[in-house]
């Protein structure tokens, strides 16, 4: 179980593809296999879901770079100035990034089309069986598990993270939370991002190819991570910082992953979750708090989750008035009408204590002492 080369040619199988490309992805693969074999602890049936997962990750990587050889002008495309909102998961990333998704300027990664991109979107999306097959998904999930709602109050037109595509690379930082791998961390941590951000612009313009918009939406809390390796392949990005009171978001963190895990049959060490937690979350502030230093000359606005919470359309402006975009009365209207159909605790309070984790908030705040006297 968990041969790479065996999966490998699994996706094979599947898809009747073998070409994988160029970029970088063996190694992460390598890493991420071993460490769920030799060190997660996890059941046969939880493997068996982890190597499933890993095969739909090979077979679009495939689908991708069969679409990219047929179609090689995709790659003539253009990403510019994109906005990238960052932050610590649970301090307010979905619900900005949600808003910024009713700007008609805005391109966003559509949840319906994140877990599979190929055929590239077009203008009869509406059709697009993709989407039925989504809220078929979404309202089994919902059926499930419906305290998940509370936490992530997500449907399938809602804008997407794009740790799957990152994970196209096997360099998604989301992995870590959701699968016990220690040694798979450590070497995504030190591992390069670069790749993984190029191979992500690949998928941008296939995105964008037959559904332009002019600019991207693009949102994904482990970002804080990788600051450096974003502005190296897109130049002209801007950053989006939500920011939370860590006391509050870490453990929030842990309560839903928690919460997805053990809904995959897995039983989950709560007081290790919360450890393991407090050092990423913490390791990842810190990582993007020196990239931001060294990018001084770029683009970055703060956001505080209470002042969107409190003062969305306000906040808003104010963001569009920092990164230099349009603030339209059709934009205007459109956030009426979503604040009007969706209000923030429309599905239930999301509930949590720090102490089912084995977290307190001093110890918290001594972690990120740093974080919070710079942006509190």
């Amino acid at each position: 179980m968990l041969d790479p080369s065996v999966l490998k040619q699994k996706a094979v199988d599947q898809t009747g593809l073998d070409e994988f490309g160029d970029e970088p992805m063996e190694d992460g693969l390598a890493v991420f296999c071993d460490s769920l074999r030799t060190e997660s602890g996890l059941s046969q049936a939880r493997l068996k879901q982890a190597e499933a997962s890993i095969i739909a990750t090979l077979s679009e990587r495939l689908r991708i770079e069969a679409c990219l050889k047929q179609h090689p002008s995709i790659l003539d495309e253009r990403i510019e100035a994109p906005v990238f909102v960052v932050g610590l998961p649970r301090s307010g990333t979905t619900a900005l990034s949600q808003f910024l998704s009713e700007d008609p300027q805005m391109r966003s990664i559509r949840r319906w089309e994140s877990a599979q991109v190929t055929p590239p979107p077009n203008a009869s999306e509406t059709q697009d069986p993709r989407i039925a097959e989504t809220t078929r998904a979404f309202a089994a999930r919902d059926a499930a598990l419906p305290a998940l709602k509370t936490m992530l109050a997500v449907e399938p037109w809602d804008p997407s993270e794009h740790g799957v595509q990152l994970g196209l690379t096997f360099r998604n930082l989301q992995l870590p939370s959701l699968w016990p791998t220690p040694s798979y961390t450590k070497w995504l941590q030190d591992a390069d991002k670069r790749p993984a951000y190029a191979y992500f612009a690949k998928v941008l313009k296939l995105l964008q190819w037959k559904t332009p918009a002019p600019c991207w939406n693009l949102k994904n809390p482990p970002d804080i991570f990788s600051l450096d390796a974003i502005a190296s392949v897109f130049p002209d990005a801007r950053f989006v910082w939500a920011h939370r009171d860590p006391t509050l978001s870490v453990p929030s963190v842990c309560s839903l992953v928690s919460t997805i895990r053990e809904a995959s049959g897995e039983s989950v060490d709560k007081l290790a979750l919360g450890r393991m937690q407090l050092e990423f979350q913490s390791a990842g502030v810190k990582a993007a708090m020196q990239a931001r230093d060294q990018l001084s000359d770029r683009t970055f606005v703060d956001v505080c989750q209470k002042d969107l919470d409190e003062n969305p359309i306000a906040t808003l402006q104010a963001l569009y008035d920092a990164v230099g975009l349009d603030f339209t009365d059709i934009y205007k209207a459109r956030l009426q009408s979503r604040l009007k159909a969706r209000p923030k605790g429309k599905h239930g309070a999301h509930t949590y204590t720090r102490d089912e984790f084995g977290l307190e908030a001093p110890e918290i705040r001594s972690v990120f002492k740093d974080y919070i006297d710079r942006y509190h």
